[in-house]
């Protein structure tokens, strides 16, 4: 008989809870948990096919070596200390600036952050690069100055809001929110809420729609000045608020008069003034959330965009209550503050481009590698992330790794990344280990679950991830002498062991930045896993903070010398996950500004703002005839997830990995549903299925993100990453997938 055990999905940023049945160390059934307190029952079909990511052909078992061209299988302690005398070799002779650690790519798998970034902290180096920068630097850098702090960043609260605007957001299937079908099925059925929906072509969120603007591709930026501009010149901000709350706005509010909002609106954007104008008193009459995604993130004008659309919410008051924007509750912040204005901030050396919420881009990455800098990238860590899929310009990293001089990629299966690394180091997976993730989604709650191992893995020589780093920092003689009394201490439990630890640090303070280190090595070797010492680590770190300390108390927790044990048991016991805090306060008491308010001006925007006139967005919005289109690179549909799903067979029965087109563009191109077209960039081309759909733009087409994989030795569907060079990005290097030029005909027959 199977028994039932509670997890979660690791294939998006929700980690909706889950049932799954194991029988024989096999997950023979899964269903979502009505237990779970923030997905309650909930789940999308992906999250229901999550047996394919963990079992799969390709899945690692034993560490390889690249030797000849061809990867040999060696042993841990071959692999360990080859790495490690490579690593110092090349640190003794270049520094840190060689090294890079890319990594916690995939949506569970967390913890691994503590000892990743040490490793590399200990090796001298800050070169961190992470899907963060892949699409919301942007958005974090605004958030950063408006805020005081990159770690400070706010997200739309639409279960409780009276308007809804999802703009470029296709929430129906990216999700993003939780439970979102059932939220867009509530808000459909009360009159008094609305759902907005701003998005070049008809998406299913579109579809279900009270307004949908069918904006112009790219006309964004014009849209944002125009409603920014209506609602000053009708005099209809919500003044009273802003003043208690807002700073620079009399500095700011001049960049958006004397424009002609109807006419941008219009011949620009090709939209209906009078509906704009209405959503414009909709936005400062009502609770407002507005939720963007890729169609802001990755599209022209991302910083001018994201800041907009700030304003807007401010224009309104929709900000730090119910319903609008707030700053969410999470165990952990998405990252640390780096402000590139302050001198000790690092930059890369070919790019110049320095790091948003401590995270560097992808995008640069190759540049890194392959310049001829002295103080190039030569030696790097790629765990959990698969960047021959996942990132921009296909080629240029697949020439990036083969010239590094020491490549170590950390993964659960043998990926297209892992089949060019020189080292290939097989972990257990996301249902084999003791992990987390860390996204805040509320307020003033804080829901945190801890994923168990609920399956073996299937060889004896898969390692945590957390365990696989300690051993690279010890091999490196990272870590720092224990004494015997905290390894003593560990042995008799939780809060013998804080006690030890405290006492311990107060005794050795400079050993306080090691301190995942020393609590893997001493409390990691007692509970059998790195991993699970890792939620103690994080545990005592946020108990330092009285707001925290408030939270878990007001959440029913009795606060005495036992409360880290008593936290620690607590989630340990609940595998459906809990609620660990109730935040105290007001929401926009977690402003880092000195004097408390949004700090809206951002002087480095007024010219960009500026430049957004009619005339140049008219001619800047005009294709080229040699590239007519528009790719958008990276669409969110049913069958796709990301690069850890590789087994095909999830979809089977189903269309998958096709090109959407629109019927006039078919025609006009002489494209038929079904047969094959070649799509060509500036990167390269490639030919993939044609499916004629109502949804697509005219003038657009949209490929999805997740397929060209390897698996099982054959190639699969098309790699969209290949069409999109590392250059097509804008000034803080976030990719512009949804805006690459491309030339579209028919596939020739054979």
């Amino acid at each position: 008989m199977g028994e039932w055990k509670k997890s979660g999905c690791i294939l998006c940023g929700l980690n909706c809870g889950l049932e799954l049945l194991i029988e024989n160390d096999h997950i023979e059934k899964v269903r979502p948990d009505k237990d779970n307190p923030r997905s309650k029952g909930y789940s999308c079909r992906k999250g229901l096919k999550v047996a394919y990511y963990e079992h799969n052909a390709d899945r690692l078992t034993h560490p390889l070596k690249r030797v000849n061209g061809k990867h040999v299988r060696i042993t841990w302690e071959q692999a360990i200390s080859e790495i490690a005398a490579k690593a110092k070799a090349i640190h003794a002779e270049h520094g840190g600036r060689a090294f890079a650690y890319m990594g916690i790519g995939a949506l569970g798998g967390h913890f691994e952050a503590a000892y990743g970034l040490r490793l590399l902290r200990s090796l001298g180096s800050q070169y961190f690069y992470n899907a963060l920068a892949q699409e919301f630097s942007n958005s974090f850098w605004v958030e950063g100055r408006l805020t005081g702090s990159q770690t400070v960043l706010s997200q739309p609260d639409p279960h409780n809001a009276e308007t809804l605007i999802a703009w470029g957001w296709n929430g129906w299937l990216s999700h993003q929110e939780a439970r979102a079908r059932v939220m867009f099925q509530e808000i459909g059925k009360d009159p008094n809420r609305m759902l907005v929906v701003i998005d070049p072509r008809l998406s299913e969120t579109a579809e279900r729609a009270d307004l949908h603007l069918a904006i112009r591709p790219g006309a964004d930026s014009t849209l944002l000045k125009a409603m920014i501009n209506i609602i000053i010149s009708e005099g209809w901000e919500n003044k009273e608020w802003m003043a208690a709350h807002v700073s620079g706005w009399e500095t700011v509010k001049p960049w958006f008069e004397n424009y002609d909002a109807r006419r941008n609106i219009e011949e620009v954007c090709q939209l209906n003034y009078g509906q704009v104008r209405e959503l414009c008193r909709r936005i400062v009459t009502t609770r407002t959330a507005i939720h963007q995604d890729l169609g802001i993130y990755m599209n022209r004008h991302s910083t001018i965009n994201n800041y907009m659309i700030h304003i807007l919410r401010i224009l309104g008051g929709n900000y730090g209550r119910p319903g609008t924007q707030i700053y969410p509750a999470a165990l952990m912040p998405m990252g640390s503050h780096s402000d590139e204005r302050d001198p000790k901030t690092w930059r890369t050396m070919a790019t110049n481009m320095f790091p948003i919420c401590g995270v560097f881009p992808p995008s640069a990455f190759p540049e890194e590698i392959l310049s001829d800098h002295p103080q190039r990238l030569r030696a790097a860590f790629i765990s959990a992330t698969n960047p021959l899929r996942a990132y921009p310009d296909t080629k240029a990293y697949e020439a990036a790794i083969a010239a590094l001089d020491l490549s170590v990629c950390i993964e659960v299966a043998y990926t297209e990344t892992a089949r060019l690394c020189e080292y290939v180091l097989p972990s257990r997976s996301y249902y084999e280990s003791w992990d987390a993730t860390f996204f805040g989604f509320g307020w003033p709650e804080l829901y945190f679950q801890l994923r168990r191992p609920i399956v073996a893995p299937p060889s004896g020589e898969c390692r945590e991830k957390c365990e696989i780093f300690l051993d690279l920092a010890r091999a490196m003689g990272f870590i720092p002498e224990c004494p015997p009394e905290l390894y003593a201490a560990a042995e008799k439990g939780i809060s013998a062991y804080a006690s030890a630890l405290i006492k311990f640090l107060a005794g050795a303070p400079k050993l306080i930045s090691l301190l995942p280190f020393v609590v893997g090595e001493t409390l990691g070797k007692a509970l059998g896993s790195v991993n699970k010492s890792t939620l103690f680590t994080i545990l005592m770190g946020q108990l330092n903070r009285p707001q925290f300390r408030a939270g878990v108390k007001a959440a029913g927790f009795t606060d005495d010398e036992k409360l880290p044990e008593t936290l620690y048991n607590a989630i340990i016991d609940n595998p459906q996950g809990l609620i660990l805090a109730r935040l105290q306060g007001d929401n926009l008491d977690q402003l880092r500004t000195e004097d408390k308010k949004i700090a809206l001006h951002i002087a480095e925007l007024e010219t960009p703002i500026a430049n957004v006139s009619l005339e140049k967005e008219l001619t800047a919005l005009e294709m080229r005839p040699e590239y007519p289109m528009i790719l958008h690179a990276g669409l969110h549909v049913e069958t796709n997830a990301n690069s850890v799903m590789r087994n095909p067979e999830w979809n089977k029965k189903l269309r998958w990995g096709t090109m959407l087109v629109s019927l006039a563009d078919a025609k006009r191109l002489n494209l038929q549903d079904g047969a094959m077209a070649r799509v060509t960039t500036r990167a390269s081309s490639v030919e993939i299925e044609v499916e004629v759909s109502s949804r697509a733009a005219v003038g657009c087409v949209y490929i999805p993100h997740g397929f060209g994989l390897i698996y099982n030795g054959k190639k699969y569907g098309v790699n969209v990453n290949e069409l999109v060079l590392t250059t097509d990005r804008d000034e803080l290097f976030t990719p512009l997938h949804r805006r690459i030029p491309c030339r579209v005909e028919a596939a020739a027959t054979v």
